[in-house]
């Protein structure tokens, strides 16, 4: 058996030159360096750096003050300096706001939930991630809390509401842009007690929409999107008006473990220096965008007439909502909106045949993205396009949809599958199978069969529809159970002729 090597004997304090050449000094040398005045105390400080320091310590040294930072998970300086950043870029000289960080945008959404954790949840559609955490909250509470609720207008939610309710505001909304209008929610959340309004901003950070100021109780941001905005960053934020509120919700994070790396926030916190100016030329580029689209579908003499379906942005004043934009968003109408080609084929083949987008998931990075998100929400029309602007030249960007649009839409002839889709869609949406007062269960029954494994997610809730009138329903006899699923249906499938079809039967 080896035997140990020999040890050195051990200096009742140790110095910094007794120490050489052992593991010791490879933990200590630095410290005993600058206690011992053999390197001044300013070779490794911080104190005096123009960029903040990355803090990567998980733990700290106790303070003798009783007061600092103690384990990471609980607080760390990179942390807080980010925090209190992002609390004063969201809060306004009129509404100040205090932030808290998460590991994600879903991380975020789970805590503000939980937070408030709601029997009832309003929410119209938006993004897919948001209902899997009200699945989970469901789940974990057996099915007593956070039950979805479809959202009406403001002016018809007030009726509906019960104390403790939350009111959930995806605005814009991802991907269809829709906006919602946040005052006038506000105001039909005071009319019960107890009842809360809290907005997704993902797609209209800071300067661009202001949610504590028109009155919402909490605003929370996929970091991982334009505020961090180069597509490096993961991570999430929950903004407040009240500081109470703020330091209860980092007690929460304690708890559910979803605090943010340093790294992260400190890239995040990189990233926000440049949020105003990002943010601005974007949605100035989005705007330009979507005008030069979207007169395509009336202008016959445009370059691209007769092959853009629709165009989706708050800033068109064709937009169903662009008046409370107008209000609501006054630094600016975002950098993302939605394209819709006139085939599903050309909308698949568009991001790949672009040069300056990159065919990717995500928003509000430095680099434009385009993708089609059926491929991920089956619940999205086939004809359309997320569409996330960068920081390019807008002739640049321009002259690549031109060259894109007009390629794929040259090559995208619709198979034979396809256009049996079509014939059936319009069978099914005729006067001869959709009547005042009976239905041609024969007619409806083959469309039916036909249509349905086009649709992986809503078929059950259309067949539902559908085999009801096939065995003998008509429209003033179909129960009221389906009645009330006709708008959320179609928030989750407007655009796709399917329901257009089965909605009216």
């Amino acid at each position: 058996m080896d035997e140990p090597p020999p040890q050195r004997p051990c200096a009742a304090a140790s110095s910094l030159s007794s120490l050489r050449g052992t593991a010791t000094a490879a933990v200590h040398a630095d410290k005993l360096a600058v206690e011992e005045e053999s390197v001044p105390e300013w070779t490794f400080s911080t104190a005096e750096d123009v960029a903040p320091p990355l803090s990567l310590s998980t733990t700290f040294t106790a303070p003798s003050s009783g007061q600092g930072h103690i384990y990471s998970r609980i607080s760390a300086p990179t942390r807080s300096r980010c925090e209190t950043l992002l609390g004063n870029v969201e809060g306004t000289q009129e509404q100040p706001a205090h932030a808290v960080l998460y590991s994600s945008g879903l991380a975020a959404a789970f805590a503000l939930f939980a937070h408030f954790l709601p029997k009832r949840v309003f929410i119209s559609g938006g993004y897919h991630g948001t209902h899997q955490v009200l699945g989970q909250l469901q789940k974990i509470s057996a099915g007593s809390r956070c039950k979805c609720e479809p959202l009406p207008g403001p002016e018809k939610l007030a009726s509906c509401l019960e104390a403790g309710d939350l009111i959930w505001l995806e605005t814009p909304l991802n991907p269809s842009c829709d906006v919602a209008n946040i005052k006038a929610y506000v105001a039909a959340a005071k009319s019960c007690p107890d009842v809360h309004v809290a907005v997704d901003g993902t797609f209209a950070p800071p300067p661009l929409q202001r949610p504590l100021l028109l009155g919402a109780d909490a605003v929370m941001h996929a970091t991982t999107k334009s505020l961090a905005g180069h597509s490096d960053v993961l991570g999430g934020a929950i903004c407040v008006a009240s500081a109470e509120t703020a330091d209860q919700l980092r007690k929460d994070r304690l708890a559910l473990g979803s605090t943010p790396g340093n790294l992260e926030v400190w890239l995040l916190m990189r990233s926000l220096r440049t949020l105003h100016v990002r943010v601005r030329q974007q949605s100035a580029t989005a705007t330009l965008l979507a005008e030069w689209l979207d007169a395509a579908r009336t202008d016959t003499s445009h370059e691209l007439a007769g092959l853009i379906h629709a165009v989706h942005h708050p800033s068109l004043k064709s937009h169903k909502n662009h008046s409370v934009a107008v209000e609501q968003m006054p630094g600016g109408f975002g950098g993302c909106f939605a394209l819709e080609l006139a085939s599903e084929a050309a909308a698949r083949a568009l991001p790949g045949s672009l040069k300056l987008f990159g065919s990717a998931t995500s928003l509000g990075g430095v680099e434009s993205l385009i993708e089609w998100r059926r491929r991920w929400d089956p619940a999205i029309s086939p004809l359309l396009l997320r569409v996330s602007i960068g920081l390019e030249d807008f002739e640049h960007l321009r002259a690549d949809l031109l060259q894109g649009v007009l390629r794929v839409s040259s090559e995208a002839k619709p198979d034979a599958e396809d256009q049996e889709h079509e014939a059936w869609a319009q069978v099914l949406t005729s006067p001869e199978c959709i009547g005042s007062a009976s239905i041609d269960r024969n007619r409806v029954s083959r469309g039916l069969m036909k249509l349905s494994p086009s649709w992986p997610l809503e078929v059950s809730r259309a067949r539902s529809v559908a085999e009801f009138a096939v065995g003998g329903g008509t429209k003033a006899k179909r129960p009221n159970e389906l009645n009330c699923k006709s708008n959320q249906l179609h928030s989750t499938a407007r655009g796709h002729f399917m329901f257009a079809s089965l909605s009216q039967l």
